[in-house]
């Protein structure tokens, strides 16, 4: 959540060395949290105890902040004066970005066409708001970065259809099943609203819509 913030602070002061940090920081959670698989682990701390959550699973939801979370670094940096100065810490990025999707479409196992709440282990529910956030990476860096778009935006739509068509309620709007954010280690679906959930939802279709924009405006042929 801080790397966006010193991302859009960096821009906003003219400040590169500070928008290199925020790509830096990334580097580093990455060094702590991230697995063979390409996702991220929870929670990491040297010791257990009192306020020393220690939490390896492949949470979805977070998995999906950090993927959205570094793709907003990308996209401030790339629309900045910083672009061509920032290349190789966009290539970071990309990769970084990349390989959490990677790792979680190899999991997208579950027979309801969700993601899981944990992407890694079966005995966990499919879950709407973590698939929604990691969908609407997937279209984002479409945009981004064309190249790689095809297999990216293939998975992206057909998670977006699958959460409109059949876990969104047509008469309130509400998705579920969904986590409670408050609660990661839940192990049944959210009873009730999730603005966490919803405002995914809603940043999903956001991106389907300004990839469509993109799209049209002639450069399908790049996808």
């Amino acid at each position: 959540m801080v790397p966006p913030a010193l991302a859009y602070f960096a821009i906003h002061t003219d400040d590169i060395p500070l928008a290199r940090v925020s790509v830096r920081q990334c580097r580093l959670y990455c060094e702590v949290l991230k697995t063979n698989s390409g996702c991220w682990k929870h929670i990491v701390n040297d010791e257990e105890g009192p306020g020393r959550k220690k939490d390896e699973g492949l949470w979805s939801t977070s998995n999906g902040w950090v993927a959205a979370g570094m793709c907003r670094v990308l996209a401030s940096l790339r629309n900045s004066r910083f672009k061509d100065d920032t290349r190789k810490e966009q290539k970071s990025l990309i990769q970084k970005i990349t390989g959490i999707l990677d790792g979680a479409m190899a999991l997208d196992t579950d027979p309801s066409g969700l993601l899981r709440n944990r992407l890694d282990d079966e005995s966990w529910f499919g879950e709407a708001a973590g698939t929604s956030l990691l969908a609407a990476t997937c279209m984002r860096i479409a945009v981004l970065e064309p190249g790689l778009g095809g297999k990216y935006m293939q998975w992206a739509e057909e998670k977006m259809k699958i959460v409109l068509e059949k876990f969104v309620d047509r008469k309130t709007g509400v998705v579920s099943p969904v986590v409670n954010p408050k609660k990661d280690e839940q192990r049944t679906p959210l009873e009730g609203v999730s603005p966490e959930a919803q405002a995914f939802v809603v940043l999903m279709y956001a991106a389907w819509r300004d990839w469509v924009g993109w799209r049209d405006m002639g450069h399908s042929g790049v996808l």
